[in-house]
């Protein structure tokens, strides 16, 4: 076998058990603190939008932490994991409430966990590999983890007759337990090949990103492309229901579908990058999904098994998105290294866990916010106001977002023999 094939997989291994709770934190939470404790609706709410500000607070905070090297990034991984699985416990296994600001403190540190995680795992993958297309791989193998991840939290009430409260003790308990194991293994086999240069300066720090004009673009692109998939994300359960009039397992269905087609096109995306190169891949994936979306407006109530399709297509594009940003924004570390001579490599992987935070923020306001203008309820018959914003919020509005992103993205010059000239005046 390959060295840098099972150095990635091993690298990649705790991906898989930090996606897994992905769904039931996201979705099932809010529901399953109001029917099995009792909570207020609103209160969850609360609790969920304070913990959420902690999080997007966090996230250049804990950049900053690896960068300085306050905390070696490996320690910081660790603590990440400790956070997590305490939390997922706390939240979905342990029975007992014994305070008023239980799912607060818990859902607060679980966030932060992810946070303490995420992004020093990103940074130490940066260091891993140098390598113009080879990033484009460890990326791949990363994102095909965490898709896996998604796919067996989805896949798994489909094959096991449970109810809901069984259902995410298992699925909490079978993350922790594979956590176990990889984060320890990925840990003790992935090198931490940090080369620590001269101390970084706060002042100097937001001076020269600044000047990074390059960085703003790209930047500006992840969030642009955020946006699109956030707007359908959100929308998805009142697209299904209020437009398509399907079911929770139609629901279930078209996941399970755009989740297995995401897996399938994280290879052909990989290879297509090394033919083309990753800017041009990434934008003939959002070009690609932005007009296969459109046939969103053709569907009509009962329309479930043209909208699988769809989200088929769609799904398979979803390869791209994942693999390719992490990819250049590694390229850009290097550009910034180069440029400025210093190594913030945490704070940049940072902006990208801090855009998609605060791009689903944006849109859940925006969303909710017409929802309620337009007298939306949901489970009752849905007015025609409210339905025509669901179709175009669902729809028009990533397909404008994606094809807003891929013209700008056009402008983004770099490619593997300008990595190669950067590289050799850093590394020598």
């Amino acid at each position: 076998m390959n060295k840098n094939f099972l150095r990635n997989i091993i690298y990649s291994l705790p991906a898989f058990s930090f996606a897994i709770p992905t769904f039931p934190v996201m979705i099932m939470l809010p529901a399953f603190f109001a029917e099995v404790h009792n909570y207020d609706i609103g209160l969850i709410g609360t609790y969920i939008f304070l913990a959420k500000l902690i999080d997007i607070i966090s996230d250049p905070v804990v950049g900053w932490i690896n960068d300085k090297n306050l905390l070696n990034r490996k320690i910081l991984i660790i603590l990440g994991s400790i956070f997590c699985a305490v939390s997922l416990y706390k939240l979905f296994i342990n029975e007992q409430i014994l305070y008023e600001y239980y799912l607060f403190v818990w859902i607060s540190f679980l966030y932060l966990g992810w946070t303490l995680f995420q992004i020093p795992y990103l940074s130490i993958g940066y260091d891993l590999e140098k390598n113009y297309f080879l990033r484009t791989k460890l990326s791949a193998m990363r994102e095909f983890s965490i898709l896996l991840g998604l796919f067996f939290s989805l896949g798994f009430p489909m094959f096991f007759n449970l109810n809901n409260i069984d259902l995410l003790k298992y699925i909490v308990a079978i993350a922790i337990f594979s956590g176990l194991i990889g984060v320890p293994l990925m840990l003790s086999k992935t090198p931490n090949n940090r080369i620590l240069r001269r101390k970084i300066k706060l002042k100097d720090v937001f001076t020269n990103l600044k000047k990074n004009q390059l960085l703003k673009k790209v930047m500006f692109v992840w969030l642009i492309n955020s946006l699109a998939n956030v707007f359908p994300m959100i929308l998805f359960s009142f697209f299904v229901s209020s437009v398509l009039t399907g079911t929770d397992s139609d629901r279930q269905i078209v996941l399970f579908y755009y989740f297995l087609f995401a897996i399938l096109g994280v290879p052909f995306w990989t290879y297509i990058s090394k033919k083309f190169g990753k800017k041009e891949t990434w934008s003939i994936s959002l070009i690609l999904s932005s007009c296969l979306f459109t046939s969103v407006f053709l569907l009509d109530s009962g329309d479930i098994i043209p909208f699988i399709v769809i989200s088929c297509v769609t799904g398979f594009c979803l390869g791209a998105d994942l693999i390719i940003p992490p990819s250049i924004q590694a390229d850009l570390s290097d550009i910034h290294l180069n440029k400025f001579k210093e190594d913030i490599s945490g704070i940049l992987f940072s902006f990208i866990t801090f855009l998609n935070k605060f791009s689903f923020a944006l849109a859940s306001l925006f969303i909710f916010s017409m929802l309620s203008f337009f007298n939306f309820e949901a489970n009752e018959e849905v007015n025609s106001s409210s339905r025509n914003f669901i179709i175009l919020a669902y729809a028009l509005a990533p397909i404008c977002l994606k094809l807003l992103a891929a013209y700008i993205l056009f402008s983004y010059k770099f490619n593997e023999k300008d990595l190669e000239i950067v590289q050799r005046k850093i590394y020598g």
